[in-house]
């Protein structure tokens, strides 16, 4: 009875690591831009803090943004 308790444990603590490294990995590579602005930033550039929630649209990947439209930021070069 508790070795499959043991190895259920085990089984989500890897899930859930893997989970958590996944997510991290995905927030690392976010960047960030406007809905009025042609520009595209990391995620903490200071331009970016500066652009309304409202406003807020997300890429997961350089190419995407590029694709998009969208210009690099000129203060954090993404």
């Amino acid at each position: 009875m508790f070795r499959n308790i043991k190895k259920q444990t085990a089984f989500i603590l890897l899930l859930l690591v893997t989970l958590l490294m996944t997510m991290s990995t995905a927030l690392a590579t976010t960047y960030v831009g406007s809905a009025k602005s042609d520009k595209f930033h990391y995620t903490d550039c200071r331009a970016a803090q500066r652009i309304k929630s409202s406003n807020l649209v997300y890429f997961y990947s350089r190419e995407e943004a590029l694709n998009a439209g969208y210009v690099p930021c000129g203060i954090c070069h993404p």
